[in-house]
């Protein structure tokens, strides 16, 4: 919506720049001139002429308000009162009585209009006021800025700047809404006191975007920096910590117009947060990848359409040789091509979609499960996201679903990265125990990535722990490796916590492991993950087998 951006009413009656111009002031002058020469030479007041006269009285109150329309009533009245004959060829003059009446009757023409249209023009201002400033906080917001840019469709400036308060959140929840708004003011403030020459807006509740010269750039955008992390803003007595991410787009071109410079450093901001830096200067190739929207639009239909599908990753028992459980991991198949879980698992993570992925795994494991065991005893684990442990609905629908089809003890767990545990130990702990009395077992996957998870593993239900691949690659090499690990095993054998070493590639890993005392590998070695099928023909063959020699 461009309120009134481009119509005559606020362009020609409602800028006080151009009521107020000598070129204006003379044109409403020239009207009344006009207007009075009319009168005189068609006769005088006796003819009708005279009622032209409303013509620069109405325009003239509406430009000028009350005090126009008072003004101009008089004036009008004496060029059409004692100043004009009634009849102008035999010269007689008017009553005064008549030219009287007809003054009071301009003036109060003239009051009435100016006074409706002083009205408008207030309603217009307390309107423009509301859609061009947040209602928060009063700053200059993303109309504003729109508003400006329509009106002056120039080239961009030299420099757009994205300012992205990444803890606002916390902010919000600490110190409320009204004192949040106080907040953004003080940063405004602080802005525009550093950053000569600059323009800002609130677009978002924790984004601003400001405009400035090079010159102001080049001057002010290192003190800008420093003011940041040297200021403590106190909002109602609580002195606040600004968590900051600044996106830079210097220079003008002809491909970006003003609006895609912004959104340019503004994909520079995100690009700062995600890496954990104050600030970045936009770069091509920071541009937002055009497949991650695309695919994350896909993955709706894709689960509705059964286009994912599992692949199981065998885990074997080091002792007995034998095919112990299958880690379920899930693949995309779209128009052919198969699709890796790198590719589609981390964006839906972002979103609510891996919830509905999560879902789909745990029913189509439970689908899977007769096929796959037939009369052996083995596992089947699945993986839980972080996003998944904050919708409870959806932990409370994966038990029962599992507690259904759970005819043999403990036939589907649960796997969790070392980082999703540590996120909210809280919340999973109370997670790990409902599990624990559904009878489901859990195991901390990728563990070593996070030491202190150690310090915790004896207050948390676990069943088993996968040692980080990473780990293992490395444990021939580094001899400081090869002693944490056996470490790991042994404090996790103290809790009675069962040990599972992934990314086992050699027999040499495998032999070594076993030695130390892991109880399963998981690797290459073994298998690369297979579908449903091909993993039922593993396992007979495999555990039909002696251990390898």
């Amino acid at each position: 919506m461009k309120l009134f951006s481009r119509s005559l009413w606020r362009s020609f009656f409602l800028k006080n720049t151009q009521r107020f111009s000598p070129v204006f002031i003379s044109f409403t002058l020239l009207m009344i001139v006009l207007v009075y020469f009319l009168v005189y030479f068609t006769g005088g007041t006796q003819n009708a002429y005279l009622h032209a006269m409303y013509v620069p009285v109405v325009f003239i109150s509406a430009v000028y308000g009350v005090k126009g329309g008072v003004i101009i009533g008089i004036i009008a009245g004496v060029l059409l009162g004692p100043l004009m004959p009634h009849d102008t060829v035999n010269m007689i003059m008017q009553d005064s009585v008549n030219w009287i009446y007809r003054m009071i009757y301009f003036i109060g023409v003239g009051a009435l209009v100016g006074f409706i249209l002083d009205r408008v023009r207030s309603q217009y201002d307390m309107i423009h006021d509301l859609y061009t400033h947040s209602t928060d906080t009063g700053l200059p917001n993303y109309q504003m800025y729109l508003s400006k840019y329509n009106e002056h469709d120039e080239d961009q400036a030299d420099i757009s700047l994205t300012f992205l308060i990444n803890n606002y959140e916390d902010i919000l929840v600490l110190v409320g809404r009204s004192h949040y708004a106080e907040l953004l003011k003080k940063i405004y403030e602080t802005l525009i006191a550093v950053l000569h020459e600059s323009s800002i807006y609130q677009v978002d509740v924790c984004k601003l975007w400001i405009e400035l010269s090079q010159k102001s750039f080049k001057n002010n955008y290192v003190k800008m920096l420093q003011k940041f992390e040297e200021e403590t803003f106190i909002i109602n007595g609580v002195p606040l910590f600004v968590d900051l991410s600044i996106g830079v787009y210097i220079g003008k071109s002809e491909d970006f117009s003003r609006l895609e410079a912004f959104r340019a450093s503004e994909i520079a901001a995100l690009y700062a947060k995600k890496n954990m830096l104050k600030y970045s200067i936009y770069q091509s190739d920071f541009s937002y990848p055009h497949y991650k929207l695309e695919r994350l639009g896909a993955l709706p239909r894709a689960i509705k359409n059964n286009e994912l599908f599992l692949e199981y990753h065998p885990i074997v028992n080091l002792k007995t040789g034998q095919v112990s459980a299958f880690e379920a991991l899930v693949r995309w198949r779209k128009d052919g091509e198969i699709i890796s879980p790198l590719d589609f698992i981390p964006l839906a993570e972002e979103t609510k979609l891996i919830d509905a992925i999560t879902e789909w795994i745990v029913k189509q494991v439970i689908k899977d499960y007769a096929l796959l065991t037939n009369e052996n005893d083995v596992m089947v684990n699945i993986n839980l996201s972080q996003r998944n442990l904050y919708n409870p609905s959806l932990i409370e629908s994966i038990i029962e679903n599992i507690k259904k089809e759970n005819y043999k003890d403990k036939t589907i767990g649960v796997e969790m990265t070392e980082s999703t545990v540590m996120l909210n130990l809280n919340l999973t702990r109370t997670l790990l125990t409902s599990l624990k009395d559904a009878g489901i077992p859990m195991a901390i996957d990728d563990f070593g990535t996070g030491y202190s998870t150690l310090a915790c593993l004896s207050e948390l239900p676990i069943d088993r722990l996968k040692i980080d691949r990473n780990f293992v690659a490395r444990m021939f090499q580094d001899k400081g490796t090869e002693q944490l690990i056996q470490m790991i095993v042994n404090y996790a054998h103290e809790l009675d916590i069962e040990v599972i070493a992934e990314g086992i590639e050699t027999k040499n890993f495998e032999d070594a492991l076993a030695n130390m005392g892991c109880d399963f590998g998981q690797g290459f070695y073994y298998a690369k993950p297979m579908t449903v099928e091909d993993a039922k023909v593993f396992m007979a063959k495999y555990n039909g087998k002696t251990k390898k020699s």
